[in-house]
């Protein structure tokens, strides 16, 4: 499958949206909420919503998780959850070997 290069590139830009990709890629195919994403990750719930699906001037829209495909939102009972697509766990797939990759020469 085509991964885009914007995608991998917005993910090498941002250790949060690599952070709460890996955890969600964990609980696959289970979705969870916006605080137990932060809580997981350590950080904060406006910081995981901004890279989640973005937050006005701090964090872009157009390189969010679920802007980009990798996340999606799951409405259930008036509360959203976030789950990782199929695309975002290729993606995932790609960031791990990408880091055993790497990890060789650092």
């Amino acid at each position: 499958m085509f991964i885009d290069p914007f995608v991998i590139r917005s993910i090498n830009r941002s250790e949060l949206r690599k952070r709460i990709l890996l955890y969600l890629d964990e609980i696959y195919p289970s979705p969870t909420y916006l605080s137990e994403i932060a809580r997981v990750v350590k950080s904060d719930p406006s910081n995981v919503k901004g890279a989640l699906v973005g937050l006005g001037n701090r964090y872009n829209g157009h390189s969010s998780l679920v802007s980009l495909g990798l996340v999606e939102v799951v409405i259930e009972g008036g509360f959203k959850y976030y789950r990782l697509t199929e695309y975002g766990k290729q993606v995932v797939g790609l960031l791990r070997s990408y880091h055993s990759y790497y990890s060789k020469y650092t």
